[in-house]
């Protein structure tokens, strides 16, 4: 079940020469073959201090890491981690939750029963598709916000992964990102033009899998740059009536003459994905690949477009951007008999922009880099939904949901660096007004609207302590307000039955959360070790509560405290072109810090004799559902003689503790293995991979709840099992320009 489109703060904690030690592979991207040449021609010399990059003079891209942007911007110290085009181009991620499962500290878990329509959880926050699921982080594409109105979640299946040049995550309160970036941001910057190229990417694999992909690039007379690409990708799933259906289509036009630089972006992608949900323990035992609820579906799109543009303003330098967006939703939820099934329908529109200028000007000893700006977006969303009763006919249906929401934000923010010798001294600021209005259109009485209003301050230090050494400290608050979902499903004597009826409610709590961070980057050689260490304060963090009158219907509320503690340390080692290799380690501790009573099916009455049942009462300490303690992933990517290469890609993800089981009081969902291969040969213009994922063939459970079994009438565990093991065939041919290689 699943824009706000406030638009990205092209560089708040981000881009600009933003004062980040990189992450665990957060060296200068490997440039994709289709702007090697440009993004050369554009490099500029970095600043000897490993945490203050200097950066290109022109470059429209909204970043959030240093690697990309104009020369001016926040020092603000943060955690960012970088997946180049060597790595995407590598494992063909089927979704951006595959591809960032191997960085530091990020796990994925499956509660719709598909591997397309994956969560991904990091610092013990969450993001996916998954409606009513609370968001703690933002997602970006070319600095548009992909986060959805009417809930914050992300389809990440819509996202272009196979046009994306780097994956850029940053760890910590993103508080200059805006809204929902308690845990951090991650951005994606697609291709753009330069060297002519144009490529045929043809694949095919287990479980009937197929895809196809066409891509040119160059430049014209009059020095415009273009990229264009089109894709098809089609899967029979491995579980029963599952499969996933992908089309997307993207336009990158830009231009760049002297000092200034204008870019138009047009993006559409549909994605229908049947899933197959989570299965009872004594079901998924004996026959993982079965889906309890056949007919389970969810038909997502979206169409945007966007204009950035880069020019001289007074003595600084001014960027603008402006975008459109629409987002088309469809999700139907079988349930179990009696219960009605679920018909959602969810569209909504988003017309956002934003205008930043940047200076920067000799002060004593060092410089001062001054940014200031202002970003803001409205919404206007319409969600109905639809009870249909079990085998009912067509018609025999009731419309229990029809709301409309104008919402609209708006930001004004401003930053500012003091560089001295080899320290850095950041501070920013950002405030927001969120407003919410509730239209419902079946009980006008029940028009309500929220107004959240926040200030969101941030500051820091980094010191370079040795040639190739630094350390940085920072602290920073962040804060999500309420989704329309959550706003219009919070009274507990009014409970939402899944996936939701909304009405008029008591208003919630926005969440804010205060980040303590400290970190360490060390480069020797062609070895880059990077550490960092976290505390996060949360207050009124906001929980769906199942309801004690029905077993599928429930409210959001808030909770006073939570917590989250950790530490990560990666190495990864670069030898040019033959070797890219990493490992890393993160320890993640999310607890309660007050008392809550969050009702679980396991503590209804009917189930009291079973020995799953418990009170479920949150005492402080007791760990957050689904955020594995432990985390270890390696891998490494060879090039071989005679062209070939190869490569291996691990996760040992730890135990997590249940949904529906805050208190800790049963078995968590036990640790598991994954591991990934491929090899690949290239040569005159061809590539042929061989990949395959899950190479073990495990089928340990990724997530895990609780509910009736209704065909025993037993309470039962729910678990998800890991996807089936596949193996892929990809050639793709290199038409014309382009560098090539395996």
């Amino acid at each position: 079940m699943r824009s706000s489109l406030a638009t990205l703060l092209l560089l708040a904690a981000l881009a600009g020469s933003v004062a980040v030690p990189h992450g665990a592979r957060a060296q200068q991207p490997v440039p994709s073959r289709d702007s090697a040449r440009r993004d050369t021609m554009r490099r500029a010399p970095a600043r000897s201090d490993t945490t203050v990059t200097r950066l290109p003079t022109v470059e429209v891209r909204a970043s959030i890491a240093p690697s990309a942007g104009a020369s001016v911007g926040s020092g603000i110290p943060a955690r960012i981690s970088t997946l180049t085009t060597r790595e995407i181009d590598a494992w063909a991620p089927r979704t951006l939750a595959d591809a960032l499962g191997s960085q530091p500290g990020v796990s994925t878990y499956d509660d719709l029963g598909t591997p397309y329509k994956l969560s991904v959880s990091a610092r013990g926050f969450s993001v996916g598709p998954t409606v009513g699921l609370p968001p703690g982080i933002t997602v970006f594409l070319d600095g548009v916000r992909q986060n959805e109105p009417d809930a914050q979640e992300v389809n990440f299946d819509l996202l272009p992964m196979e046009n994306v040049e780097r994956v850029e995550v940053l760890s910590g309160a993103a508080s200059l990102l805006g809204p929902n970036s308690l845990a951090g941001a991650i951005n994606l910057i697609t291709r753009r033009g330069g060297t002519p190229s144009t490529a045929l990417q043809l694949s095919g694999g287990s479980f009937g899998a197929y895809a196809a992909q066409a891509s040119t690039s160059g430049t014209t007379d009059d020095a415009w740059d273009y990229y264009a690409s089109a894709g098809v990708e089609r899967e029979h799933g491995w579980r029963q009536a599952t499969g996933d259906r992908n089309y997307n289509a993207l336009l990158n036009v830009g231009r760049s003459r002297g000092s200034r630089t204008v870019h138009v972006q047009i993006l559409g992608a549909r994605s229908r994905a049947e899933t197959a949900g989570s299965l009872p323990e004594s079901i998924f035992t004996a026959a993982p690949q079965r889906n309890f609820t056949a007919g389970d579906f969810e038909d997502v799109s979206t169409v945007q477009g966007a204009l950035s543009a880069e020019t001289p303003v007074g003595s600084g330098r001014g960027v603008f951007s402006a975008y459109l967006r629409r987002a088309h939703a469809e999700r139907f939820n079988v349930n179990q008999p009696p219960d009605d099934d679920v018909r959602s329908v969810t569209t909504s529109y988003t017309l956002g922009g934003r205008f930043d200028w940047r200076w920067v000007t000799a002060a004593g000893a060092g410089a001062v880099a001054l940014r200031t700006g202002v970003d803001g977006s409205a919404n206007r969303v319409h969600v109905r939904i639809r009870a249909e009763p079990q085998g009912a006919s067509d018609g025999a249906d009731s419309l229990t949901t029809n709301v409309r929401s104008p919402s609209w934000d708006i930001a004004a923010y401003a930053l500012a660096d003091y560089h001295v010798g080899r320290v850095t001294l950041s501070a920013g600021a950002r405030y927001d007004v969120v407003r919410i209005p509730f239209r419902n259109l079946l009980d006008r009485a029940g028009d309500t609207a929220s107004t959240f209003r926040s200030f969101n301050p941030r500051g820091g230090v980094s010191v370079e302590v040795a040639s190739g050494a630094s350390l940085y400290a920072s602290v920073g608050r962040s804060f999500r307000a309420p989704a329309i979902l959550e706003l219009a499903c919070a009274d507990p004597d009014a409970t939402c039955p899944l996936p939701f009826a909304l009405g008029d409610d008591p208003p919630l709590d926005p969440v804010r959360a205060t980040t303590y961070e400290i970190g360490a980057r060390w480069t020797r050689g062609p070895a880059t070790v990077v550490a960092s260490a976290y505390h996060t304060n949360v207050r009124d963090e906001i929980f769906f509560v199942a309801s004690e009158r029905a077993l599928l219907s429930g409210f959001f509320t808030n909770v006073p405290r939570t917590r989250r503690d950790g530490a990560d340390v990666s190495v990864q080692l670069a030898l040019g072109q033959r070797v890219l290799a990493y490992a890393s380690y993160a320890w993640t501790r999310a607890t309660f810090r007050s008392a809550a009573e969050l009702f679980s099916i396991r503590s209804d009455e009917e189930f009291a004799s079973s020995p799953l049942a418990g009170s479920n009462s949150v005492q402080v300490g007791d760990r957050l559902p689904l955020v594995p303690e432990h985390q270890i992933k390696t891998g490494a990517l060879l090039r071989l003689p005679a062209a070939f290469a190869i490569g291996l890609d691990t996760r040992y993800v730890g135990r997590q503790w249940f949904r529906g089981d805050e208190a800790n009081e049963t078995q968590p969902l036990a640790p598991y293995l994954l591991a990934n291969a491929r090899v690949a040969w290239s040569g005159g213009g061809w590539e042929i991979t061989l990949r395959t994922t899950n190479v073990l063939d495990s089928h340990r459970a990724i997530f895990g709840t609780f509910n009736e079994n209704r065909e025993s009438g037993e309470l039962e565990r729910f678990l998800t099992p890991m996807n089936a093991r596949t193996v892929k065939l990809e050639l793709r041919r290199q038409i014309a320009g382009g560098e090539g290689g395996a």
